[in-house]
């Protein structure tokens, strides 16, 4: 799925409905329709109501609660609960939405019904039916009405994004003083591994490869690594940041022909093989690499740009009525 469709998800939990004395000896419960009307904040004179919270709030504790679990909305960080913590985080979402749409609106910025018709389609053939779609919007408590105005919110604030940041660039020598000052980047290097339950079996195969066996066949007879054993446990090029850290740190410190000790991992112990290293030329990432400084460029330019606009747009938050 587009990064558009994506929202940025934060963990909450639903407010329970309050029961007060009414005369002192009757409950009254509170009107769930007047509780959706109760501002939670105000940017620039406009007001956000709890409705629209809860909203926002209901998709977001929906895809925490399925990827992390309930529990851990009650456990407390510096004495506060989390989810006292991230109901405010939301509202601060729900905020820098309202900032961004209304400079996006003063600018005569805002997505077209073409371009939310054309992300929806792509939506459409990712899910392949109507019914998976809808399984996946009620799985996040969404509507249908909600998930379209959020692909129109993100679109816009996307183009607004780029009015305000298109004068950022990044030149030939900006790419090559970053290489040359993060050549760990641009090395890789080729391996392949046998994986093993246990260090003693481990160990085994390290004494049959001292022996003369060969690496390839052990790995296809014995690893446990069903995606690399058919292939003699070849894992391919890799970068720093693609294989779990104590994997990696072993791996990078050999030489080509070289092979490790047991290696224990979350995965089981590894025996590695290095059979090359090589590093990319500045030619060959150039272009790659100005996308990439350039994206991060004008993030921490709209960044800077977003902070001035909370200072100028006079937010209030009432976080006791979330």
């Amino acid at each position: 799925m587009t990064k558009t469709i994506a929202k940025v998800l934060i963990a909450i939990m639903v407010l329970s409905l309050l029961t007060v004395m009414f005369n002192g000896c009757q409950f009254v419960k509170l009107d769930p329709a007047a509780d959706r009307e109760t501002v939670v904040a105000e940017v620039a004179g406009e007001k956000i109501k709890k409705g629209e919270f809860l909203e926002m709030f209901d998709v977001i504790k929906a895809q925490y609660d399925m990827q992390i679990g309930k529990e851990v909305w009650e456990q407390e960080l510096e004495g506060r609960k989390y989810i006292d913590i991230f109901k405010e985080r939301v509202l601060d979402a729900l905020i820098d939405n309202k900032i961004q749409l209304n400079k996006a609106k003063e600018l005569g910025i805002e997505a077209t019904q073409e371009e939310v018709d054309a992300e929806m389609n792509k939506v459409n053939e990712y899910f392949n039916s109507e019914e998976k779609l809808n399984e996946f919007l009620v799985s996040r408590n969404m509507t249908m009405e909600y998930f379209i105005n959020s692909i129109k919110t993100d679109l816009t604030i996307v183009k607004l994004q780029e009015k305000l940041t298109e004068n950022v660039q990044v030149t030939d020598e900006d790419a090559a003083v970053y290489y040359s000052t993060h050549a760990d980047e641009f090395e890789s290097i080729k391996a392949s591994h046998i994986l093993v339950d246990s260090e003693d079996e481990a160990k085994n195969m390290k004494q049959r490869l001292a022996e003369g066996r060969d690496f390839a066949e052990l790995a296809k007879e014995f690893s446990r690594d069903t995606g690399t054993k058919d292939m003699g446990g070849d894992l391919g090029f890799f970068k720093r940041g693609d294989m779990v850290e104590v994997f990696e740190k072993a791996a990078f410190a050999m030489q080509p022909g070289q092979i490790s000790e047991p290696i224990h991992s979350e995965f089981g112990f590894h025996i590695i093989k290095l059979s090359e290293r090589k590093i990319d030329k500045l030619e060959e990432v150039m272009e790659s690499l100005k996308n990439k400084l350039l994206s991060e460029k004008k993030s921490t330019e709209y960044n800077a740009i977003l902070d001035e606009m909370r200072k100028n747009s006079n937010i209030k938050k009432y976080v006791k009525s979330l």
